[in-house]
């Protein structure tokens, strides 16, 4: 797996402070006369300290890019796959550790016994070799715990997904009965208004068949497609229906797409209308809420209530929005309240 500019960044951090707090100690050795007062059987100088420091930070430095960027530590791996990690950075280990003895041999030649500096790698290489362990396991620990997450949000996307294409095939086959009876009406009062009214169905139909991607749409284009629904109605309806939009163009707002029809069809199906008592839709703005109004005269005969529209817009809601509808019933209106949200909102 390849290994992120944080990663790097982290470990660079710590192989310098693994090189450095395991070789601070010889500084007092370049103090004058404190390599005879500790026995030491060589000439320790800077350029030594520096070198053991550089080839230290080394070490770290690629045995933690070893194991975050070319094995394999992940849950999917078997017992071969680990045993193989295991077997590399042992050998690792001791071909660093040998480079380190041969290179300080050729190019300082300042110690009768070797023996002495081999332990000091030894040591030193032995203590990073852990201490580097416990960074890549944390690290490690870190990078399965992000592709959880990541695995989680994938899932919880394709979800609501799922969800808003379920609940969006409902909506249309909603409208299409719908628009079906009310043409089926209109063909034998007027049939010169009917085929008005099929360009304007076709019209309605290639809008929302054309933003099928879209999950959140602008209120521009969401009042756009509420007009061409209102003249379908008023073809039919004519003086008996009266709607007022008070909304200014160019809101920076959003809400889920096709959520104003339902509302628009819910008005007419369930209420009596009539040039004596026309129904009366109002569509304002109200500190960022959008409110859809209308007069409440519910028909003697009304047609039987499926619960989609309403129970369909609040799902839409929930899962695009996490927020709900907020529904008023009183003697003489009925009002739906639509949060809306900025553009910059990203699901």
């Amino acid at each position: 797996m390849k290994i992120s500019k944080a990663e790097k960044r982290v470990l660079v951090l710590t192989s310098v402070f693994v090189a450095l707090a395991l070789n601070a100690h010889k500084l007092l050795v370049l103090l004058p006369g404190e390599g005879q007062k500790i026995g030491l059987p060589w000439i320790f100088n800077a350029q030594e300290l520096a070198y053991q420091t550089l080839f230290h930070f080394a070490f770290c430095y690629f045995l933690g890019l070893l194991n975050l960027q070319w094995l394999d530590w992940t849950n999917r791996s078997g017992t071969k796959a680990r045993t193989k990690n295991v077997l590399y950075n042992l050998a690792f280990f001791f071909g660093f550790l040998f480079l380190a003895m041969i290179t300080q041999k050729l190019i300082f030649q300042n110690a009768p016994n070797p023996r002495f500096y081999r332990l000091g790698y030894f040591f030193r290489f032995a203590t990073s070799l852990t201490l580097i362990a416990i960074l890549v396991k944390i690290m490690l620990l870190n990078r399965m715990q992000k592709m959880k997450e990541l695995e989680n949000e994938q899932l919880k996307t394709a979800y609501f997904d799922a969800e808003i294409k379920n609940l969006r095939a409902q909506i249309n086959p909603h409208f299409l009965f719908n628009a079906l009876s009310s043409l089926s009406a209109l063909v034998r009062e007027n049939p010169q208004k009917a085929q008005d009214y099929i360009t304007h169905l076709s019209k309605v139909f290639r809008y929302s068949l054309g933003n099928h991607q879209e999950q959140l749409i602008g209120l521009d284009k969401e009042l756009e497609l509420l007009e061409s629904n209102i003249q379908l109605l008023k073809m039919r309806f004519e003086d008996a229906l009266i709607i007022h939009i008070d909304i200014p163009i160019g809101s920076q707002k959003k809400l889920p797409h096709m959520s104003l029809q339902p509302l628009l069809e819910n008005a007419v199906k369930h209420n009596f209308v009539s040039k004596e008592s026309p129904l009366q839709i109002n569509v304002l703005l109200d500190e960022g809420t959008l409110i859809f109004r209308n007069t409440l005269k519910e028909a003697t005969y009304k047609e039987p209530s499926t619960g989609i529209g309403l129970l369909n817009l609040n799902e839409r809601y929930h899962i695009l929005m996490g927020t709900s509808i907020e529904i008023e019933k009183t003697d003489n209106h009925f009002t739906v309240k639509l949060p809306l949200n900025p553009t910059h909102h990203v699901h």
